[in-house]
């Protein structure tokens, strides 16, 4: 949504401008950057919040301390900026510059957020768990997009600052929908979400061993109570039955989805070559011949989307075309072509939780070969366990040979895995149907896929 300087002076109180004029219009308030700000042509008017953080342990947010108001001397130079600062940043610091005076600059842009939203007042669909909530939240959003003009928020580490961003920037009249991940670092992170932006609806996947060891966060009863406040701020929750824990959170007029109970809302099943997904809900059976992967988490993903999808009113017609059809927007995980052969690529975080995702499936071999190893913030010592059985359910496990790699499975002690050198790395690889090439954060360190085609083709 468009800001200008007539809803600033009406909505912020005791709020001052300098040097502007009385109706100036933004296209951007770039409070926390965005990727999607660098699609705007250069020069593009902008308020520019001064945010800062002093102290990120406190909260848990951000890894580091950081003062925008540092970059003043700099930013200055840029002629399409107007500032927004509190008096954290003096008079004297803003000398002849174009700025907005605030009292509190978080309070501000609470104030313009909640303005932005209150403007619109979307449905919102909020998808939680320990891993696949990017997939299902495309995945849904895809679904809904047929019927209905949808946003999806999206952000690899989702703060109270980018999401204030993104809606303050991209949530426009029309949309009826909005998507997002509530994911959390911190114990009490997804209530402190759901408070600026709560959920009418919410979906829990799974709960699985990859937050413990964050802080407040020792068991998996943790990770539920940490988790189940989405559910309880929305209206209702779609839930995975399999799961005791999230069955736990069961409310009266809450949907549940399942792989295990025929008479759940939504039941999904596999005879090894057709998934049929039987939507109890509206008594519909929805038979795929084609899925875009075959893991028991995609079946469980593509249950948890038919279950909001009719519970919004979307046609079976839709949502079988919009599943099989389906391929994920974002790069970590995707489908490329080596040697003639279909590989799984799987650039993110070294995580226990997403390599057993993968190893549960149902295809009749399968081989995971991983590169190395970026296990980011996760405590590896507390998945050890889980890192050894994921390994165990593939029918092998290839490890490139370097040095660093075995230092890790030392360290580790991780178990059924095999050292090949780079040489005999993807030796008979097609004797798999189902192949996983892990490359721990491949994105962080290379902006495209060229320097993993190298390493497969030397």
């Amino acid at each position: 949504m468009r800001i200008n300087l007539k809803i600033l002076a009406r909505i912020l109180p005791n709020v001052e401008f300098y040097n502007l004029g009385k109706d100036e219009d933004f296209e951007i308030c770039n409070i926390a950057h965005l990727n999607s700000f660098d699609t705007f042509p250069s020069g593009t008017k902008t308020l520019y919040f001064l945010i800062y953080e002093d102290k990120p342990e406190i909260l848990g947010w951000y890894n580091k301390p950081f003062d925008r108001s540092q970059n003043l001397e700099r930013l200055k130079k840029m002629n399409n900026l107007v500032f927004v600062a509190d008096y954290r940043v003096s008079d004297e610091q803003l000398l002849n510059c174009r700025y907005v005076r605030v009292g509190d600059i978080y309070q501000a842009i609470k104030i313009i957020r909640e303005y932005v939203i209150s403007s619109v007042n979307p449905k919102v669909v909020g998808v939680t768990g320990s891993v696949g909530k990017t997939t299902a939240t495309s995945l849904i959003e895809s679904v809904l997009s047929r019927k209905f003009h949808c946003g999806r928020i999206y952000s690899k580490r989702l703060t109270p600052l980018t999401l204030s961003s993104w809606l303050i920037n991209f949530l426009e009249p029309n949309h009826q929908i909005l998507t997002l991940e509530y994911s959390m670092y911190r114990k009490d992170h997804i209530g402190l979400l759901a408070q600026m932006l709560k959920p009418n609806i919410a979906v829990f996947l799974n709960i699985e061993r990859v937050h413990l060891g964050v802080d407040g966060i020792n068991t998996l009863c943790d990770i539920q109570e940490a988790k189940s406040v989405l559910i309880d701020k929305s209206e209702i929750g779609i839930l995975n039955a399999d799961n005791p824990l999230i069955l736990d959170l069961k409310r009266k007029n809450d949907l549940i989805f399942s792989r295990k109970d025929p008479k759940a809302d939504a039941f999904i099943r596999s005879d090894g070559d057709v998934v049929y997904l039987n939507l109890n809900y509206v008594n519909q059976i929805i038979p795929f011949n084609s899925l875009y992967i075959k893991t028991r988490l995609f079946y469980y993903q593509v249950a948890a989307t038919g279950l909001v999808s009719s519970l919004l009113g979307i046609p079976t017609s839709d949502i079988y075309e919009t599943i099989t059809n389906f391929v994920p927007a974002e790069n970590r995980i995707k489908w490329i072509k080596a040697f003639g052969e279909d590989i799984l690529f799987d650039g993110d975080v070294t995580i226990s939780g997403r390599l057993f995702a993968l190893a549960n499936n149902d295809y009749k071999t399968s081989l995971l070969l991983i590169h190395s190893f970026d296990f980011g913030e996760e405590n590896v010592s507390l998945q050890v366990d889980d890192f050894n059985q994921a390994f165990s359910f593939f029918n092998e496990v290839r490890i490139l040979d370097t040095n660093e790699n075995r230092d890790i499975v030392s360290k580790y002690s991780f178990k059924n895995i095999f050292f090949f050198t780079k040489s005999k790395f993807l030796k008979n690889i097609s004797n798999y149907q189902f192949k996983v090439f892990h490359f721990g954060t491949y994105y962080r360190k290379h902006k495209d896929l060229q320097y993993l085609f190298n390493f497969l083709s030397a």
